[in-house]
């Protein structure tokens, strides 16, 4: 009897690059940081550390989302950027600044706090890709990934009670979330037409994803 041909449909670029970067991933996940949030066990002044970094990184971010808004080839891309730098600075962001309450922290506390190493390498990242719109995508994206993985499986994986870091949790499983990482893939297999385009998508994902890992540490060791 003959074998049936088994034809393999190529998948999605962004699909593609998130399983090459499968390892870098796993390795945030289960970070002992991201653990500890998890199943409750992280001291919280180690966790306050991540409330300042985050901010700090967050600055940078925004400013990244106005560029991508500003130089986004269509309308449609544009006001996905556009919203999404709204929803980061009144919704994401005041996650931060309750918990900085709770925490004893002041907007000064935040601002002027200096960046962790880790912080500072993302920043430049995030900043290296101003002006080039394919980088600036790829370079956002594995953030956006990597927190969606996370925020699943610590709540589908761990009980934790800690109403801080079940507050953390929500906020990266919340549907508007999730459902804002499939656009951000959709604008990488949009963006990723040339084999110039893949190539520079390629290498800033796997660099951010590198960055995702590198604060983790940077918040573990606290520097």
């Amino acid at each position: 009897m003959a074998m049936k041909q088994v034809i393999m449909l190529p998948s999605s670029l962004a699909a593609q690059i998130k399983a090459d970067n499968a390892a870098l991933f796993s390795a945030a996940l289960h970070h002992p940081f991201v653990q500890g949030i998890g199943d409750g066990s992280l001291p919280k002044a180690q966790f306050t550390r991540w409330i300042v970094q985050d901010w700090l990184y967050l600055q940078s971010y925004l400013q990244t989302l106005a560029q991508a808004s500003q130089i986004a080839p269509d309308a449609s891309a544009r006001a996905f950027w556009q919203e999404l730098f709204r929803l980061t600075q009144e919704e994401e962001l005041d996650l931060h600044r309750g918990l900085a309450a709770k925490f004893g922290l002041n907007p000064a506390d935040l601002d002027q706090a200096s960046p962790f190493s880790g912080t500072v390498a993302y920043v430049q990242t995030l900043q290296a890709t101003w002006g080039n719109y394919p980088a600036i995508v790829a370079t956002l994206t594995p953030c956006a990934v990597g927190y969606a993985q996370i925020a699943q499986s610590l709540h589908a994986n761990n009980c934790c009670t800690d109403p801080d870091y079940r507050a953390w949790i929500d906020t990266y499983r919340d549907p508007a979330f999730q459902d804002a990482v499939l656009q951000f893939e959709a604008e990488i297999d949009r963006c990723g037409q040339s084999e110039q385009d893949r190539t520079i998508i390629q290498r800033a994902y796997t660099k951010a994803a590198q960055c995702e890992v590198d604060f983790w540490q940077s918040l573990w060791l606290g520097k």
